[in-house]
């Protein structure tokens, strides 16, 4: 079995992807391969984010003491989708993407110090988390019918979520007032006693909610259905958790939630496609979304993290399971086959060598380790792509400090490359939890996906990307279902994605739910509560994939549109 340092150099593929009740009838549901079961533990199942306590969360009250910031209407206006289910995985019917763990009382929560068993008081309590499929399910509107896809880009402002959250927790603690009817809550007895305890242990998460929304405040506004992952990710390990605040940098490159079908047999799957392993890619997600692990120190606890492994294990099991959902004729109107054949033939023309199409083009299994192939995807240097810059010089530009804890990974250097610190980093934390889980090397080998490399000398090797320069051109099976467009989510619709740059529009809005049926993509029109998007900051530049080179008519364009309507 590996050990964690060791386990790092073959986990070199670790980053952010950059997740019993009944169900009502909220929506008219797609099929996507999942049962009732299935869906309901993809909505609520933890993965080791801890955000606070559970029945704080419950008590808070909005900024404006109007209404119970947990209440289905006010977490309506981040984009939380309510949930179909209640029961023991969602008693009080929080929306999709809200999880509840339960931890022994063995001390701070944001710390994994119970992951193996120790430091167990005999005592639980509820701590409510994220899991993906908050930002991984979306609600649309087709001719005022609503539709559910899972693993669709959820249309969520995460930014405005948090600060917001951040702020309801300080005003709580610095108002009497609210303190008062917060306490009353949250207290079965609320004595001098427990009030001074409460007040007491509120006060430490304010402290470290102040500071975590700090490292988490947007330079670029997200907006709806983006967010800039990678950045948060590593403020997260690289601050907080080695507390080095030399290593902070602004959250300014923000890019649009992915599509959650294929990724399982994808070779890499972020937009700046690194990341391989998705036990790795899984974990980088939950630690940049109130996960933490010991990246300070030198004792035994070093590496453990508040990572669930197997139920990581699980979430990536039922996606890969999780089909795309396909063009509903009957609601979406006919598919123009003649108009979509001659849509082929441009596709196969222009577009295929980029994004590949069934049936997929594969990897050698002659260069895995284990003889397995997965689906390729499409790399273009982001310079040639031409499309904005930022999100990509976030990370080739960007430098971590170590310290005692994080050197060793990296022969001692006091300085790597943020991608290294990634794989590194993420590496060992998941090395642990597999150690600590017991895993034989075959679970081992299944767990990190099989991506491991085949070396010259047979022996295996890390699954490195060619380059970290790289922007991914993936698969468009139901891209009509995923817009924006382009990385970071800066085109609203796929006719205007291929249509020259001066003829994009340069400001619209984020937010809503009716799909364009005729362009692709949402309607983005300005409406009460949407988001301005606004092409010209820097991070949102909606220039480049300019393909082919002379461009295509308006009838080119209609017919890829009709063909892409049936992928």
């Amino acid at each position: 079995m590996l050990r964690p340092l060791q386990f790092f150099k073959l986990l070199s593929t670790c980053l952010f992807l950059g997740l019993c009740g009944t169900m009502s009838a909220q929506s008219a549901d797609t099929v996507q391969g999942w049962t009732d079961d299935q869906r309901e533990r993809y909505y609520h199942l933890p993965q080791g984010s801890r955000m606070m306590p559970y029945k704080w969360f419950r008590a808070l009250e909005n900024e404006a003491g109007t209404a119970l910031f947990s209440s289905r209407e006010n977490l309506q206006i981040y984009g939380f989708i309510p949930s179909p289910y209640t029961g023991k995985s969602n008693p009080d019917g929080l929306p999709i993407g809200f999880a509840i763990e339960e931890v022994h009382d063995g001390g701070a929560f944001r710390v994994g110090e119970t992951n193996d068993g120790s430091a167990q008081t005999g005592k639980k309590k509820a701590i409510v988390g994220l899991t993906c499929a908050a930002c991984h399910t979306a609600d649309v509107t087709v001719r005022g019918k609503t539709i559910r896809y899972d693993g669709a880009p959820a249309m969520l402002d995460f930014d405005t979520f948090y600060q917001d959250l951040a702020q309801a927790v300080n005003q709580t603690l610095f108002e009497p007032a609210r303190f008062e009817k917060f306490a009353a809550k949250v207290l079965d007895k609320p004595t001098k006693q427990a009030i001074a305890q409460l007040e007491q242990e509120f006060a430490v998460l304010q402290t470290e909610m102040t500071a975590d929304a700090i490292i988490r405040k947007p330079v670029v506004h997200s907006g709806f259905g983006r967010l800039d992952g990678l950045t948060q990710i590593a403020n997260a390990l690289a601050v907080r958790d080695q507390m080095q605040p030399l290593n902070l940098r602004g959250v300014a490159a923000p890019v649009s939630y992915p599509s959650l079908w294929l990724t399982p047999q994808l070779e890499f799957v972020q937009w700046n496609p690194i990341a391989a392993s998705p036990i790795g890619r899984n974990a980088g997600e939950v630690m940049g979304v109130f996960g933490s692990a010991v990246l300070s120190g030198n004792g035994k606890d070093l590496y453990r993290s508040t990572l669930l492994l197997e139920n990581l294990y699980e979430l990536e099991d039922l996606v890969s399971k999780l089909e795309a959902p396909a063009w509903n004729e009957s609601i979406q109107g006919k598919i123009d086959r003649a108009l979509a054949e001659a849509g082929a033939l441009l596709f196969k023309q222009n577009c295929a060598g980029c994004h590949n199409e069934m049936p997929y083009r594969r990897t050698d299994p002659k260069k895995n380790f284990f003889g397995k192939t997965f689906i390729e995807i499409g790399r273009v240097d982001y310079k040639a792509v031409g499309t904005d810059p930022v999100y990509v010089q976030s990370m080739i530009d960007r430098y971590v400090l170590t310290n005692e804890a994080t050197a060793p990974l990296f022969k001692d250097a006091p300085l790597v490359p943020v991608s290294e610190y990634y794989l590194g980093a993420v590496g060992a934390i998941v090395g642990k939890a597999m150690v600590a889980a017991k895993l034989t090397q075959q679970e081992e080998a299944e767990w990190n996906g099989f991506r491991t490399r085949k070396m010259a000398d047979g022996k295996p090797g890390p699954y490195l990307p060619p380059s970290y320069q790289d922007l991914k051109a993936s698969p468009l099976e139901a891209v009509w279902a995923t817009g924006p467009y382009l990385h970071n989510g800066s085109v609203p619709t796929i006719y205007e994605l291929l249509s020259p740059e001066e003829e994009r529009r340069k400001v619209f809005w984020t937010g809503g739910s009716d799909l364009d049926l005729d362009k692709l993509g949402y309607v983005s029109d300005e409406a009460p509560g949407l988001f301005r998007f606004d092409t010209s900051i820097p991070g949102n530049g909606n220039q480049g994939h300019n393909y082919p080179k002379g461009g295509l008519t308006h009838d080119q364009r209609l017919a890829l549109i009709e063909y892409l309507k049936g992928q």
